[in-house]
């Protein structure tokens, strides 16, 4: 689980409910992902849309963090994504704290001039300064068991998309899959039964420490 991640969930702790009945008695490795994101979170812009407005739409939207980008209005196909992490390294770069690695110098220079200048600058003119993630979908059937595999492994987010399209129809998250476990998981006898562990238990987090610098 990343950094920010772990932030936002220490910042807003999700509040303990009795969960939705539908789960009772099922193995929440069958539970589908279309039963577990909100399409009503899907934050849309396009490649035209201002780094400014896309900020607004990231801060506004709150969870999952992220707005998709997309080629025009009228598409459901995310194409890229902005976030945070994206936001900050162009924010670094426009002040010269960082530097892209590709792309031609002049072009980043144009760049710089109208960010400092205070003139509009596109996502399409920013998708290049970062270390972008690449794009994980998974279809709205598919299960639990193949999203906690692939968040597992580092990725933060998957795109759910509708069966036999790329059109989204959510975003899953590291933050919105513990969240499902933490109001769910009662109806869940293998989730419930950690609740009462402790850290020790469950042997998170303990390491040998060689030397400390």
């Amino acid at each position: 689980m990343g950094q920010q991640a772990f932030q936002e969930l220490v910042n807003n702790p999700p509040m303990p409910h009795e969960g939705n009945n539908s789960f009772e008695g099922r193995d929440w490795k069958d539970v589908k992902l279309n039963e577990v994101v909100d399409p009503g979170q899907v934050r849309w812009a396009e490649y035209d849309t201002s780094v400014e407005d896309a900020t607004h739409r990231l801060i506004e939207g709150g969870s999952p963090n992220v707005v998709l980008v997309r080629k025009d209005s009228y598409s459901r196909v995310a194409a890229s994504t902005f976030d945070f992490g994206d936001l900050n390294a162009y924010l670094l770069f426009a002040v010269g704290l960082a530097r892209p690695g590709e792309g031609p110098v002049s072009s980043f220079n144009d760049l710089i001039k109208k960010a400092r200048e205070g003139k509009t600058v596109n996502l399409g003119d920013i998708q290049h300064l970062g270390q972008k993630e690449e794009l994980i979908t998974l279809p709205a059937s598919a299960n639990l068991t193949q999203a906690v595999e692939l968040l597992g492994s580092g990725i933060h987010r998957i795109i759910v998309v509708k069966e036999g399209t790329q059109d989204v129809e959510g975003v899953l998250t590291q933050v919105r899959l513990v969240r499902f476990f933490w109001e769910h998981g009662r109806h869940f006898e293998t989730v419930y039964d950690l609740f009462h562990k402790t850290l020790k238990d469950l042997g998170v987090g303990p390491r040998i420490v060689h030397s400390v610098k």
